[in-house]
């Protein structure tokens, strides 16, 4: 195409050859593959002069505006790579702790930042983030996906939480033994396949098998069935920082191996924005993690608003 209009501008084939630094012979392979391809004759051309048939003036302004269109989509793609937008899907401490500081530190620091975060279950992003429809996973265990990078940001401790209505919630802390005699609120195996496993990996010591109930993997929904008496919750201690009703969050009285959470993404991923996110995760990660994991739950109740300017998009699970 750009071929087409240095000829139409110049109509001398020497001169456009210098133009486009190209060979003469070149050109007209050029011109003629076009007029192949298009079935007509654009240009008619003798000894003297080459000049454009009415067929070249009418394809003239499309071919302007093809030229035009592939250069605006070059210069789109080509700002893509530092583009300041993400994808992320986090998990339930993540929500309720870290993301809201990772969010004011965005707006504060790079207002320009878009920050798309929808809820996902975990074979959901397994699945989205090899595909690359999630660029990253905050606050998650490591998953077993391929070609994944992995940053380890804190432990997390084991809790119970229980309905407000259990004799269970008038004590300050639990015991493993308690779990004997109670129903567990566990994800589906279609939502989340290492759950349960993980539940039955955590009791067998004790000689328990875990009275699983199944429940979507939303950790709102689980509360719910807490709070109506359907089970206990085991999740992690800073997860006390959601102000959900009709519930309380109890310690475990025995040293159970806390919760290795972090921020995943693909390893190849180096795009500008990854990298300003990564940086801004830890960094925030670092300093309302600065405690040790078995910090009070009362210290945990945290609360940290999103500024209302900035571009922060809630998708669609």
């Amino acid at each position: 195409m750009q071929c087409f209009l240095t000829l139409a501008e110049l109509l001398n084939y020497g001169k456009t050859a210098r133009a486009l630094y190209s060979s003469q012979p070149t050109i007209t392979f050029q011109i003629k593959s076009l007029e192949e391809a298009l079935n007509t004759k654009l240009f008619e051309r003798d000894r003297q002069q080459v000049r454009l048939t009415d067929a070249g003036f009418a394809f003239r302004e499309y071919a302007q505006s093809i030229v035009d269109t592939v250069e605006a989509a070059r210069e789109c793609l080509g700002g893509l790579h530092n583009r300041l937008r993400l994808r992320v899907s986090c998990g339930p401490v993540g929500q309720f702790v870290l993301l809201p500081a990772v969010i004011r530190t965005l707006a504060a620091r790079y207002p320009e930042f878009e920050l798309e975060v929808s809820e996902l279950t975990t074979e959901q992003q397994m699945t989205r983030l090899p595909e690359g429809k999630v660029d990253a996973l905050l606050m998650i265990g490591e998953l077993p996906v391929r070609g994944m990078r992995f940053d380890p940001i804190c432990k997390e401790a084991l809790v119970a939480i229980v309905s407000r209505e259990s004799p269970l919630a008038t004590r300050g802390s639990i015991q493993v033994e308690d779990l004997r005699s109670q129903n567990i609120i566990a994800s589906r195996p279609k939502d989340c396949r290492f759950h349960q496993p993980f539940l039955h990996s955590l009791l067998e010591p004790y000689g328990i098998a875990p009275r699983i109930v199944e429940a979507p993997h939303s950790c709102s929904v689980q509360f719910a069935y807490a709070a109506a008496g359907e089970g206990i919750v085991i999740g992690t201690a800073s997860m006390a920082a959601c102000t959900f009703p009709g519930i309380v969050f109890l310690p475990f009285e025995e040293p159970l191996a806390p919760i290795q959470l972090g921020l995943a993404a693909l390893d190849s991923n180096d795009r500008v924005a990854m990298e300003i996110f990564r940086q801004v995760v830890l960094e925030c990660a670092q300093t309302i993690f600065a405690e040790t994991p078995a910090r009070p739950i009362r210290k945990l109740l945290l609360h940290h608003p999103a500024p209302a300017a900035f571009r922060y998009r809630p998708a669609a699970g």
